[in-house]
């Protein structure tokens, strides 16, 4: 992934944005029930871990930024996942899906050896119906909640971190050839409980590419 993370002051008006390589991920999934026209869903399990490609050194004015603005996190993160979809051939083409994540956090040094930092861990749950409108476009309507654990740092609870979220996130995808899609999505949040004052999303935007490289293997 590529990160940017913007935060703007309001009470000077100041402007803080950062970029950079974000983490990367290994999963290995597998597929329980294929869906068939005799029994149309689909049934998947997965597990891997998030790996800390992304830097945590960016500074302002020589001042280390606090790990919410890097663009990595710099610890590895145990991740469970697991898929469910449900289609309705022949009488429609409505395709409704239920996935879930659940990511447990590692600890990483924020700015020495004896100073460890931990994201609190991480509850996603997704579900959505998505559809062909026409022609190569199809959409994807789904509502995601999130819940996190307050991070920790030197094994003490952090004040002002975790919370709950729940979001409406629109997405429409074209098929420019059986290769070869895009997906250009977004995020408005609908509700969030914080834990304590922090900064929250007030929305994202996103473009996803994919290209599949045979019947059975997407990327």
């Amino acid at each position: 992934t590529f990160i940017q993370k913007q935060r703007l002051s309001l009470e000077n008006n100041n402007e803080l944005i950062t970029r950079g390589i974000g983490d990367g991920m290994v999963m290995l999934k597998y597929v329980l029930h294929q869906n068939t026209m005799s029994a149309q869903y689909q049934l998947a399990i997965g597990g891997g871990a998030k790996i800390p490609l992304g830097t945590t050194s960016l500074k302002d004015d020589n001042i280390a930024l606090n790990l919410d603005m890097q663009p990595g996190t710099g610890a590895w993160d145990g991740v469970l996942w697991s898929y469910f979809s449900k289609t309705f051939a022949p009488a429609s083409t409505i395709n409704f899906f239920l996935y879930n994540t659940y990511r447990a956090t590692g600890t990483a040094d924020r700015f020495n050896e004896n100073d460890q930092y931990k994201f609190g861990n991480e509850l996603v749950i997704n579900t959505g119906v998505t559809d062909k409108l026409f022609s190569d476009f199809s959409y994807i309507a789904m509502a995601s909640y999130r819940s996190t654990s307050s991070d920790r740092q030197n094994g003490q609870k952090m004040p002002n971190t975790g919370g709950k979220w729940i979001n409406i996130e629109p997405a429409i995808r074209y098929q420019f050839n059986q290769s070869f899609s895009v997906k250009i999505s977004g995020k408005i949040p609908v509700y969030q409980h914080l834990n304590g004052i922090q900064p929250t999303t007030s929305y994202t935007a996103s473009v996803g590419l994919f290209y599949n490289f045979g019947k059975n293997v997407i990327f």
